[in-house]
């Protein structure tokens, strides 16, 4: 009884908080130009999540572009979020979004901006969280929406200011991501033994609210 009791509480405490790990390759043709890791974790009515990345570029001469974001969402809805891009270790674009109860306050590059409307699925969110075609998420990083627009079965396509992104999904997850800039096309692939956790639902998509 005792046993069965303690097992019963070490299941609940683990459902309680779940943390799951998405990996990818940057890659050109096929050169390796660095890594992405993206975490969610689920704890009582709040969702987590940190994307890293490093990605190095050799086009004349050599860059490095790294970038971190983490975000927090409680009841659907996005409390806060911080994002960091560095080149070859400067600091190029900083951002840091919270929800003071009424309203959202953005510190974009040393401007502060208030956002009234409830945000509830930001860029942080899309690699665990398949759109739907029109829906609008929310960037921090560039203090405006954008949109997303069906292209093929679970594929779609995001222009921002920096350039156009394609996401293609499997079981509701982003499994690549084709990016295309002026000075280059790459893209972030998900490794195999990510696509296989995926693929066999080990790793499963989700909403930003805990009960979907």
């Amino acid at each position: 009884m005792r046993s069965s009791l303690i097992i019963l509480i070490l299941s609940i405490v683990s459902q309680a908080s779940m943390g799951q790990t998405l990996h990818y390759e940057v890659v050109k043709g096929s050169k390796k130009l660095g890594d992405m890791t993206v975490d969610r974790t689920i704890s009582e009515n709040q969702v987590k999540y940190e994307i890293n990345s490093q990605v190095t570029f050799r086009i004349l001469f050599s860059f490095t572009v790294d970038y971190e974001s983490t975000s927090e969402y409680k009841n659907g809805r996005l409390i806060k979020e911080y994002t960091h891009n560095m080149l070859n270790g400067s600091t190029q674009k900083k951002s840091t979004i919270w929800f003071d109860g009424q309203k959202y306050t953005l510190d974009l590059d040393g401007a502060r901006i208030t956002v009234k409307e409830p945000i509830e699925y930001s860029v942080a969110a899309i690699y665990f969280q398949e759109p739907k075609d029109g829906q609008r998420v929310y960037s921090p990083q560039f203090g405006d929406y954008l949109t997303f627009v069906k292209i093929g079965d679970h594929e779609y396509e995001m222009e921002s200011p920096d350039g156009l992104n394609t996401y293609t999904y499997i079981n509701g997850i982003c499994s690549e991501v084709k990016v295309s800039r002026d000075f280059a096309k790459f893209y972030f692939i998900m490794t195999p033994e990510s696509l296989l956790a995926v693929k066999q639902k080990k790793i499963i998509s989700g909403s930003t609210s805990v009960v979907d």
